[in-house]
């Protein structure tokens, strides 16, 4: 999903392009949030925007024109909301991961994005949305840099598609997650309880990069720090095979001495973050193959989950007994409504907030490439600017109901089609670290 061509290449291409238009916002961050970011940020516009997606996966892009394509540009007039922005507005994404999304932002790291006629520049990103607090992590939002909750983020157990002894699994334990985390794999049997017949069979935990806010998250719910060493092994569906993903060769699915499935990404960005899947989009595509060795769990978010088929979240498996929605089981056929009381109530563990790391000056003072001005780009809590309607909350009190344009709003609207995440205004449970203890 992260995948992206050469800074060198990159650079070329920009270089020929035109100057940059003003009213240019650079997302990148979280691959979990992707889908609901791009739906509030539509609605930032009046009429619709023009959007360009990534549909030839040249930067990372995942073939679609639709919200999960981690890559898209939207250009046009922005909404009466939107006060302190004038003429046309453009919101660039490029969706490389959470923590990758931090450090890009915070060290000015350019990325590669999409023009709106289909060209490719590189530029800095100006704000990351990610799936835990970048305290959790080595960037902290510090200094020209702060952060702020915007939602949160539910995250779900799936196992593979690949029938036979998987339709033995039906729920994990945070003692199994925890084992397999060390471990890489642990016995059937831990399921069964048929020492004699299933202790020899290994079902496998893939792995996300270190990058990955939604990682990050489980493994912070298990009790590992950031830099705590795991178990990755990956699934090479061209040869029906598990393998170790640590400095190993599989041409078939990893990169060589890596084993990180899709490409090296910027300048070998992704083989910076270590060996495992790239994006959660590979894990989806992972778990969904019917191959009889792919005796696998895996962890995504729920829009990733319901994209394992497609129609419905059937791969999901509960937690500790416990299912993230009202409709326990029946999940695994729902297409509408989802209920999160389980989480809001603090009875399901596996969520984070979703937060974005954003500057508190004018982000063209941090970069030459940035043309915002102080009191543009804002925060939620400043009506008329950027993140003043996109991240507005009803959960500060400020505003009656979820603004046009808004995440909140965003949600609050997906609740029909099966929302994938949860306003902060829902929550009657908190947590005051990643992982961390849930409190009423």
């Amino acid at each position: 999903m992260k995948k992206a061509l050469s800074i060198t290449l990159a650079a070329g291409l920009a270089s020929a392009l035109p100057l940059q238009a003003a009213n240019s916002i650079f997302l990148t961050g979280s691959t979990a949030f992707r889908a609901n970011v791009h739906d509030a940020c539509f609605k930032l516009f009046s009429p619709a925007p023009a959007v360009k997606y990534d549909t030839t996966k040249v930067i990372g892009g995942d073939g679609t024109s639709t919200n999960s394509n981690p890559v898209w540009t939207m250009t046009g007039t922005p909404i009466s909301a939107v006060t302190n922005i004038s003429g046309t507005m453009t919101i660039y994404a490029d969706f490389t991961g959470s923590i990758q999304g931090i450090a890009a932002v915070e060290n000015k790291t350019k990325l590669p994005y999409l023009n709106t006629d289909g060209t490719l520049r590189t530029n800095t990103p100006t704000i990351a949305f990610t799936d835990n607090s970048s305290g959790a992590v080595p960037y902290p939002a510090k200094g020209s840099f702060s952060e702020e909750q915007v939602a949160v983020q539910p995250f779900v157990i799936v196992k593979s598609n690949a029938g036979g002894v998987m339709n033995s699994i039906n729920n994990v334990t945070w003692e199994q997650l925890n084992n397999m985390v060390t471990l890489g794999s642990i016995p059937l049997s831990t399921w069964t309880g048929n020492k004699a017949a299933d202790y020899n069979t290994s079902i496998y935990l893939l792995q996300r990069t270190k990058d990955s806010g939604t990682r990050r998250t489980i493994l912070a719910y298990l009790g590992y720090g950031y830099n705590q060493g795991v178990s990755v092994y990956n699934f090479d569906p061209t040869n029906n095979a598990i393998y170790s993903a640590v400095n190993s060769l599989n041409t078939a699915a990893g990169a060589p001495g890596y084993g990180v499935v899709g490409s090296a990404g910027v300048s070998g960005a992704n083989l910076n973050w270590g060996p495992g899947y790239v994006g959660g989009g590979d894990i989806k595509n992972a778990i969904k193959n019917t191959g009889s060795a792919n005796l696998t769990l895996g962890y995504l978010s729920f829009a990733d989950a319901k994209g394992i088929t497609g129609v419905n979240w059937s791969q999901v498996i509960s937690l500790n007994g416990v299912w993230p929605t009202a409709a326990g089981a029946a999940l695994h056929g729902n297409t509408g409504t989802n209920d999160f009381s389980p989480i809001s109530a603090g009875c399901y563990g596996y969520w984070g907030y979703e937060v974005v790391v954003y500057p508190n000056v004018a982000p063209s003072s941090l970069s030459a490439d940035q043309d915002l001005v102080a009191g543009q780009l804002g925060n939620r809590t400043t009506p008329g600017t950027f993140l003043g309607v996109l991240d507005a909350q009803t959960y500060d009190g400020v505003l009656a109901t979820p603004a046009i344009g808004s995440l909140e709003n965003e949600i609050e609207n997906s609740k029909v089609n099966g929302a994938t995440a949860i306003r902060l205004s829902d929550m009657t449970s908190s947590r005051t670290s990643v992982g961390g203890t849930i409190t009423p």
